[in-house]
């Protein structure tokens, strides 16, 4: 029970620091909440004075003021819960507003290590449904809170005053709606998480499948993944109808109580009108206070529901939130002086098996490398330890000699410019997609790392040139054409150290020999590292890196190498002449 408690309070202080940002929203709507409870209970109130005025002491003129007076309580109730609802729903969707971006932030800045742990589509799962469902805790729950607990008080406070004995016995059943609705509303609580899970999985189905369309429809896969996705919506779905036979159930179990307490008044508050000890002002007061304290009780339960549902969620968003951001503070760095060095790295992913097994290797500054070997070898993780994209599980690199897990992780990403053979470019033109690592760049420079990276031909010729907006991963472009503006924007973001991690696998014969052209004057003075792609640049590096099974083989030239390693030999056979 302990635990229970400090659960509870855990989740409360949760949905405390959720609403705090929008205090002044929530108070004012406190107000307009108290004053509709206070209209609802003038309400039940005047029914006595007004069923005793005009039909036990026949004073029939008072009929023309009781529509009048309708009319007023309700214009004054109704405006009141049009500005309490307003401001608890605009509330609502600034706390999504602000736990989205609260979420992105904590996206971006999280490891990569971490990112690549999460797929795709529970990550925008979270973003886009499980936080959408959280507006539900102000504009839906809260709210509700704000203006039913204080109405049903009211109005059961008119009740007792009126006839306190036939009150309590119409509320006898009240602890049973509240146990009910509490045990229903954590099977509730449950079930929606699945849901999300659900939902989340469905997601990344689908963008699973916007991405991998082409190898669907070469392979036939068509119905098979057709097939699963219609399991898994249905998964979703049954979960989500036990959620709304829940809710539903709750609704139910008001509902049933209700009817049994209206009909206890009734039978009884008729026997004491009949017998004389109660007036029917009186009767009709308490009825109408009863009668009107079960809609908001039902609202009430469907709240408490939804709030159920809102802080399972709600863990969900914080599991993430919570997760550990990339630790950036140490020694800045500027350019690099000497050489980058692995010393006894060894790597693995979560417990598997080493991708990396002690390597020792030493990258000297202004030095062209190339890292060859078969698929698997640990050439791209290798690389992925320079930008510190993962961390070693064993050994160190050190830049300068320093450690890089010291070192300021924004200036050390600073000194390094990537182009993979996975491009990666965003949905906005492509003026912006080649000045991403140097926002403040001209036109002027922009241009020149385009001719560089034999861009500008292709793209001056699109409609928009450069303010061409790309679509998602720029496939509005070929794949040749997508990997020279990756090339411009490392080009320009003119870095010490350039990472080429099968950088012209994508181009064509003529574009690859432009390329090369540039390399060699982009190379100068600059440390580079090229894993294994075409022969032509690897032919030309000072130093060769063979690896296999996540080990170093052998280092040299291409013409050492040529003669002393069978590897690399093979290697060498298989690329071809380039």
């Amino acid at each position: 029970m302990a635990w229970q408690k400090q659960t509870d309070n855990s989740i409360l202080g949760r949905i405390g620091r959720l609403i705090r940002p929008y205090a002044k929203r929530v108070v004012a709507a406190v107000v307009f909440s108290l004053l509709v409870s206070g209209l609802n209970g003038a309400i039940a109130w005047l029914v006595k004075p007004a069923m005793d005025l005009i039909f036990v002491e026949k004073r029939f003129g008072y009929i023309v003021y009781l529509p009048v007076g309708l009319v007023l309580l309700y214009l004054l109730r109704g405006g009141a819960s049009f500005l309490q609802s307003y401001l608890m729903r605009t509330a609502g969707f600034q706390l999504v507003r602000d736990l989205r971006n609260r979420f992105y932030e904590s996206m971006v800045n999280l490891p990569v290590s971490v990112i690549t742990r999460q797929t795709s589509g529970d990550m925008v799962s979270r973003l886009m449904n499980d936080i959408g469902i959280l507006s539900a805790i102000l504009s839906d729950s809260f709210r509700t809170f704000l203006v039913q607990v204080p109405s049903i008080l009211v109005l059961i406070g008119v009740a007792l005053y009126r006839r306190w004995d036939l009150a309590i016995l119409s509320l006898i059943l009240f602890p049973f709606i509240g146990y009910g609705t509490r045990v229903l509303s954590k099977y509730v609580k449950r079930r929606r998480k699945k849901v999300q899970r659900f939902l989340a999985l469905i997601t990344h189905r689908m963008n699973e499948t916007v991405s991998g369309i082409k190898v669907i429809k070469v392979f036939g896969m068509e119905m098979a993944k057709v097939e699963q996705f219609k399991k898994e919506n249905q998964n979703a779905y049954r979960q989500y109808a036990r959620v709304v036979r829940l809710k539903e159930g709750t609704k139910y179990l008001i509902d049933v109580c209700s009817g049994i307490s209206v009909a206890i008044i009734l039978g009884y508050g008729a026997t004491l009108v009949v017998k004389g000890a109660m007036t029917s002002g009186d009767f009709f007061s308490v009825l109408t206070a009863i009668v009107m304290a079960f809609t908001p009780l039902k609202k009430l339960g469907r709240a408490y529901s939804t709030l159920q549902e809102s802080v399972g969620v709600l863990e969900r968003v914080d599991s993430f939130l919570e997760l550990e951001p990339e630790k950036s503070q140490g020694k800045r760095v500027a350019g690099l002086s000497s050489s980058i060095d692995f010393k006894d790295v060894s790597f693995s992913y979560e417990k598997k098996e080493p991708v990396l097994n002690d390597v020792t290797l030493t990258i000297p500054k202004g030095r062209v490398t190339a890292i060859v070997g078969p698929s698997g070898a640990g050439k791209s993780t290798l690389v992925d330890l320079i930008p510190r994209f993962i961390s070693p599980t064993k050994g160190r690199v050190e830049w300068d000699g320093r450690d890089l897990e010291t070192l300021d992780l924004k200036s050390l990403r600073a000194q390094i410019a990537v182009v993979s053979q996975d491009v990666v470019l965003f949905s906005d033109t492509i003026r912006e997609n080649i000045a991403a690592g140097r926002r403040d760049a001209t036109d002027e420079e922009i241009i020149k790392a385009a001719r560089l990276a034999h861009a500008h031909e292709f793209i001056s010729k699109l409609p928009q040139g450069y303010d061409t907006i790309l679509d998602e991963r720029g496939l509005n472009l070929s794949g040749g054409q997508r990997q020279r503006i990756a090339f411009a924007r490392a080009l320009l973001k003119d870095a010490p150290v350039l990472i080429l991690d099968e950088a012209t696998s994508a181009l064509d014969s003529v574009s690859e020999q432009a390329v090369q052209e540039a390399l060699k004057n982009v190379m100068k003075n600059r440390t580079t590292i090229v894993v294994a792609h075409r022969l032509t640049t690897i032919k030309d590096a000072d130093t060769i890196v063979v690896m296999d099974n996540g080990r170093i083989l052998e280092t040299g030239s291409h013409e050492e190498l040529l003669g002393a390693s069978r590897l690399y030999q093979e290697l060498y056979s298989s690329y071809g002449e380039g």
